[in-house]
């Protein structure tokens, strides 16, 4: 069973790696910019015919540029960076320590006979 599962797990980790590697290439092969109408550039990825690159547009309007923008660059994923004004205080903890009362526990022992066991008293 142990052989399996690491045969799966080999070929799982493979096919990712070489899933990885194809997103990283076609990001470098089919990265392209766009002049939007209102001289917007646009850089986005999407796989497209290399034999027409010398024609100006090869999408039909500012729209679906801008979808491609969105979706295949990520843009809706960039999130603005938070700054924080101020230092962030931390939460002073008050824990009241229960006082401790010294108590001797002592028990006596009577010793009127010493032949028996101690009795306590």
């Amino acid at each position: 069973m142990h052989r399996l599962t690491t045969t799966y797990r080999s070929l799982i980790a493979y096919f990712l790696s070489a899933w990885t590697v194809a997103i990283i290439i076609s990001g470098v092969v089919f990265m392209h910019k766009e002049v939007t109408s209102t001289s917007e550039i646009i850089t986005h990825v999407h796989p497209y015919d290399f034999t027409k690159k010398g024609e100006p547009h090869h999408h039909d309007s500012d729209a679906e540029i801008q979808y491609l923008n969105v979706v295949f660059a990520g843009a809706f994923l960039a999130p603005d960076l938070q700054v924080f004004e101020m230092a962030i205080t931390p939460i002073t903890l008050l824990v009241d320590y229960a006082e401790l009362a010294e108590t001797v526990l002592s028990q006596e022992i009577r010793h009127y006979n010493l032949r028996g066991p101690p009795q306590f008293g």
